[in-house]
């Protein structure tokens, strides 16, 4: 098995380069002393960075006009930004459109785990002549994953909602709840930009990604 040898580029002709370079020590080294590939990837990775941090701030101002003119529209149909800070508006010919949606986060207080322990108390008492230890674990499973918070601290919304609209009527389970639902605040998050196109009315909407990774080319090897 023969490997292939990749055949060295040119190297840029660069303008600019420092006397000295300073390394991860913080040491200031003569550039005579350094290799040419260090002083290469130093001068490359100096306009890589150079260039995202401009085109950060260029998607910053944008993400900026976007707001306005969805506070402009918003302002001129006499209407607010929901309460839950989330809005939507289409084009007149129904090919664009833009939203903004507002991410909500669940974080509890110590009485959530008076209430965890009430429901599990609930659920293995009533679940206990229940032959089948495997439906016992199930149930017991989404409580556990409900109360589990996510690695931002917060719990989720849905399994929390689900939890709480059971159907169950007993009396120990409905304090239970009563209990969670005093122990919860609700706070917000993050809110999403998104601009979305469709070639037609009755085609699917595509969002239009501001995402360098999704600007890479497709491996076909």
């Amino acid at each position: 098995m023969t490997t292939k040898k990749t055949q060295k580029p040119k190297k840029k002709q660069r303008r600019g380069v420092p006397a000295y370079l300073t390394d991860q020590s913080g040491e200031s080294i003569p550039k005579k002393y350094v290799q040419d590939y260090d002083v290469e990837r130093q001068m490359e990775l100096e306009s890589v960075v150079k260039e995202w941090l401009a085109e950060r701030e260029r998607l910053e101002k944008l993400a900026d006009r976007t707001m306005a003119s969805a506070s402009y529209l918003e302002a001129l149909r006499g209407t607010a930004m929901a309460e839950r800070g989330n809005m939507q508006i289409t084009s007149f010919d129904g090919l664009m459109q833009l939203e903004i949606t507002t991410a909500w986060r669940i974080i509890l207080d110590d009485r959530a785990i008076e209430a965890k322990h009430a429901m599990v108390e609930y659920i293995k008492k009533g679940l206990g002549d229940v032959k089948n230890v495997a439906e016992r674990q199930a149930v017991l499973a989404i409580i556990e994953d409900t109360f589990t918070p996510t690695q931002a601290g917060c719990l989720r919304n849905g399994m929390v909602v689900r939890l709480l609209n059971y159907k169950i009527l007993a009396q120990e389970w409905q304090d239970a709840c009563t209990l969670l639902r005093a122990a919860m605040q609700t706070i917000r998050g993050k809110s999403y930009l998104r601009v979305k196109t469709r070639t037609s009315t009755r085609a699917d909407w595509e969002m239009i990604r501001l995402d360098m990774n999704s600007c890479l080319p497709e491996d076909d090897s």
